[in-house]
């Protein structure tokens, strides 16, 4: 038979056999080692492609670190008797692609379902059923920006989540203006712990966090985040990019922070559906993306195959033996790479058209996961800068009010008069032991949110405690005497004014004993000069009266009728020299003036003298007397800065230490620099101590700035404390919170409720005003400071009621040495005497005196024939001196005429007196 009969046998046979052997489409599926096939029902993809032909599956093993065994696994395959059609591959590997590649040169579909970086497609034959990368990318970019975050973290697991989260860390803007960026990142650590970086998150002041890592690792990041107490923060929100997470269940973590994620479908959506029949698990919740790619990735193949089935006529495709080695590269045999490229899928997951091997159509779903799971927002790759939301206003807002009753806020405060006091009674638990201004205003708050609260005291009762509170979650509110500035603005957030107030100086009232003096109408002239001036004074009569005695012209006729008087009297005295210097000097004058020459000119120097002295004092007076106020009182800032007798200082660490230490006016750089340079310190911990040191410091030589609220309420009963000038500023009290709290509007609505109500008002009035221990101070009248008052003029009127009292003395004495002169002369008992002159100085309205008292009861009536008698000769006695007749001669008529009116009165008297007994 020979070698070519052997050989023609063999190919008889071969062919024989060749027409009874069924051919076969081989798929390959490249998974590795330990991995099973999944839960993906693979006959049902047989069944797809159709009964007539058989369709196996090959699986291909991928060989870690080994890259020449899983390149001979794969070509292995495709030496196949029957080839290889197409093969779901792997990504995410160093080796996938160089399988690609391989895929590539052999004409074979190389279809993958994950994430993978590249933008542009290296290979025609590759298909990627997951959504393309950059779509994600700006998918996930446009719902962070959404959420309007000014600042959050990325935490992300590896290199391939930054190249996943690019157009996310785009949306900040770099600009040199910023004082610090709005992004911060933070890679996972490999043991697992990632609390230190959530502490760190926590304390830098971020609420806000993108987490991007494997489903897997979620759960652990929750448990660590409630460890630190992010979780329990109303007003932490995270944001899952996991398109798995909404399938975890986080009922375990109890939280209050806002949960959101995206996902590519929605499982509740599959129910009843017939594509359900190629899983074999029957849990819908567990549906993974990756499940349902690969599931609709068989799909697609099997449409594709459909559709190249039905361009053949015979209907019949064989594959042969594919060779990796092959000098050339192989063409598409029946068309199933364009097959693939022009299928559209209406999937699982959506519609998916690989026109360009990539998924560039899909839609993502926004969920929130606080108890229940709703969407609230829609995106799709067709309008990639477009969120749709899928609830209203009225929706959203019933939402947060839900999540906010359901919490129990934290509210963070510090004790000081009158915002916050503290009960004594130390049975007392929780709110029941404050009271107080905060108390009521926080309690009037929650009434209209319908909220409950917790109230804690911050760390030293300090103000810059309570901006940490809420920066580290320790705090979702903060109220007391909060005064909104710029600085804390930076770091955390605040309501609308509840308060409205300005820095102003606290002082002490000036006056008391210490400042008083009696005697201050003595300070325009020294006391040598007032020793002078009395000395002169004294030394001044005697020369008057040695000069008036020595003055010829000063002689005066003592009897003006007598034209030959026998003697001459001098008037000037001492006791009258002494009267005119003493009214020259006082301006008042005198009624006796000296007539001689010598004396006049004496009396014209004493008068310039005093004139000169006189004026001086009285200028000077005023001056001296208004000096002292001025020099001590204090008006209004810039009279406080310009001297140094009075020291002032405030808290160190407070708005009004930053009011003056950042200010670009220099009158106040100038003050913040002499409060810090001042020894001993000025400053003071706290307001209580600062109007302590105002009371107790003497002389008011200590003033204190704080705000004007505090000066109100310490002036209702601290009646010696008073406010000097102007506010030197405007502010405003705020309720402080987290940044970017989600409850900020719901509390500025709160706040304005209260004011438009006139609470605001009513609040401050109760415990500014009536619940005070003690009486308020007594409302004043606006006084002229400028005035002098009765201790500067008072010693005035000291030396002038000693004057009165010395002259009144003198009078006493006088009146009592003439009763007993008139007692020894008249021969009567002193008292006796003393009765009768007593009773005649009452007698007011008698102004004539007789010579000697009457002792008889008729005396009265011959008190007017006494002074007619008198007056008859003086009359006489001018005739006389008229008609040049002698004085003594008349005289003599005179005294006939007075002898026989008495005779006539006593006859007349005893006429009266036999009637009256008749």
């Amino acid at each position: 038979m020979g070698v070519y009969g052997v050989l023609w046998v063999f190919c008889f046979v071969w062919l024989f056999c060749l027409g009874f052997t069924k051919d076969r489409i081989n798929v390959g599926l490249i998974t590795d080692d330990n991995e099973a096939l999944g839960d993906i029902n693979w006959n049902m993809l047989i069944n797809e492609i159709g009964n007539e032909d058989e369709v196996e599956i090959q699986n291909i093993n991928l060989l870690e670190n080994d890259f020449l065994r899983s390149m001979d696994s794969f070509c292995q395959t495709a030496l196949d008797e029957n080839g290889l059609a197409a093969v779901y591959g792997i990504e995410g590997r160093d080796i996938s692609s160089t399988l690609e590649a391989i895929a590539s040169h052999l004409a074979v579909p190389y279809i993958i379902t994950g994430w993978t970086p590249r933008e542009l497609k290296a290979f025609d034959t590759t298909f990627n059923i997951f959504p393309e990368a950059s779509l994600l990318s700006q998918g996930y970019a446009a719902l962070v920006e959404s959420l309007n975050w000014a600042c959050f973290a990325i935490v992300y697991e590896n290199e391939e989540s930054l190249i996943r989260l690019q157009d996310v860390m785009k949306i900040e803007k770099y600009s040199t203006d910023n004082s610090k960026n709005s992004i911060t990142l933070k890679q996972l650590p490999e043991n697992g712990d990632i609390r230190p970086i959530l502490k760190e998150i926590r304390q830098s002041g971020i609420n806000s966090i993108v987490l991007d890592c494997s489903t897997d690792k979620i759960h652990n990041v929750l448990l660590n985040a409630k460890e630190v107490n992010l979780m329990d923060d109303l007003n932490t929100n995270i944001f899952l990019t996991s398109l798995d997470a909404h399938i975890l269940d986080y009922n375990m973590f109890e939280s209050s922070a806002n949960i959101t994620t995206v996902r590519l479908f929605n499982p509740d959506q599959l129910d009843g559906k017939d594509i359900l029949k190629y899983y074999s698990q029957n849990h819908i919740s567990t549906f993974t993306v990756k499940t349902a790619l690969m599931l609709d990735a068989m799909l697609l193949l099997a449409k594709s195959f459909q559709a190249i089935k039905s361009t053949h006529a015979d209907g019949e495709i064989v594959y042969e033996p594919l060779f990796c080695n092959a000098s050339e590269k192989y063409n598409d045999k029946y068309g199933l790479v364009s097959a693939l490229q022009e299928t559209v899928l209406n999937g699982v997951t959506g519609e998916i058209n690989l026109r360009n091997g990539k998924r560039e159509t899909f839609d993502l779903e926004v969920l929130e996961l606080y108890k229940t799971r709703k969407t609230i927002a829609l995106w799709s790759s067709t309008e990639a800068q477009k969120i749709v939301l899928t609830q209203n206003a009225t929706e959203r807002q019933a939402e947060l009010q839900k999540r906010l009753q359901s919490h129990n806020f934290v509210v963070a405060s510090r004790v000081g008069e009158p915002y916050l006091f503290e009960r004594k009674d130390t049975e007392l638990q929780g709110n029941a032991r404050y009271y107080g201004y905060s108390m009521d205003l926080i309690s009037e708050i929650a009434k209209i949110m319908n909220i409950t609260f917790k109230l804690q005291i911050t760390k030293d009762n300090l103000h810059g405690n309570l901006v940490k509170d809420l920066m580290e979650r320790r705090a979702d509110l903060a109220i007391c005497d909060f005064t909104i500035t710029p600085q804390r603005r930076a770091d955390i957030d605040f309501s609308m004014p509840f308060m409205s107030l300005g820095i102003g100086i606290l002082h002490k009232m000036e006056g008391g004993e210490e400042e008083a003096n009696l005697y201050g109408f003595l300070g325009p002239l020294s006391t040598v000069v007032w020793l002078y001036i009395g000395l002169l004074y004294i030394f001044m009569s005697f020369i008057l009266v040695l000069i008036a005695r020595m003055s010829t012209k000063d002689w005066e006729n003592p009897h003006p009728c007598d034209q030959n008087p026998a003697e001459l009297e001098n008037i000037w005295n001492l006791k009258n020299c002494c009267w005119l210097t003493l009214g020259s000097i006082t301006t008042q004058g005198c009624d006796i003036l000296p007539k001689g020459g010598c004396s006049r000119i004496a009396t014209a120097s004493w008068w310039f003298f005093s004139l000169i002295i006189t004026s001086s004092y009285t200028a000077n007076l005023a001056a001296f007397l208004t000096m002292s106020k001025q020099d001590d009182s204090i008006n209004n800032i810039e009279e406080l800065a310009a001297q140094s007798k009075v020291k002032y200082g405030c808290l160190p660490n407070g708005a009004t230490a930053s009011f003056f230490q950042y200010s670009n006016d220099s009158l106040y750089q100038r003050i913040w620099n002499t409060m810090i340079n001042e020894k001993p310190s000025v400053f003071e911990d706290t307001n209580l101590k600062g109007v302590e040191r105002v009371l107790s410091t003497k002389n008011a030589l200590y003033a204190f700035f704080m705000e004007s609220t505090g000066i109100e309420y310490e002036m209702e009963r601290k009646c010696d404390l008073k406010k000097i000038g102007d506010l030197l500023d405007s502010k405003s009290y705020g309720i402080g919170m987290p940044m970017n709290a989600e409850y900020r509007h719901e509390v500025n609505a709160a706040v304005l409720n209260l004011q438009e109500t006139g609470k605001l008002v009513e609040l401050k009035e109760k415990w500014w005003k009536q619940e005070r221990p003690g009486e308020p101070c007594p409302s004043t009248v606006p006084v002229n400071t400028d005035a002098m008052a009765l201790e500067n003029v008072g010693g005035v009127f000291i030396v002038l009621a000693s004057g009165i009292g010395i002259a009144f003395a003198i009078a006493i004495l006088e009146f009592l040495w003439n009763v007993y002169s008139i007692a020894v002369e008249e021969h009567i008992s002193y008292f006796e005497a003393l009765k009768i002159e007593l009773k005649f100085a009452c007698n007011i309205f008698v102004t004539h005196k007789r010579s000697k008292p009457l002792l008889s009861g008729s005396s009265s009536s011959n008190t007017v024939n006494v002074e007619d008698s008198k007056s008859n000769q003086c009359i006489l006695t001018g005739a006389g001196t008229f008609l040049n007749i002698n004085t003594t001669i008349l005289n003599r008529i005179g005294s006939t005429a007075n002898l026989n009116q008495t005779e006539s009165n006593s006859a007349h008297s005893r006429k009266s007196g036999s009637k009256s007994n008749s």
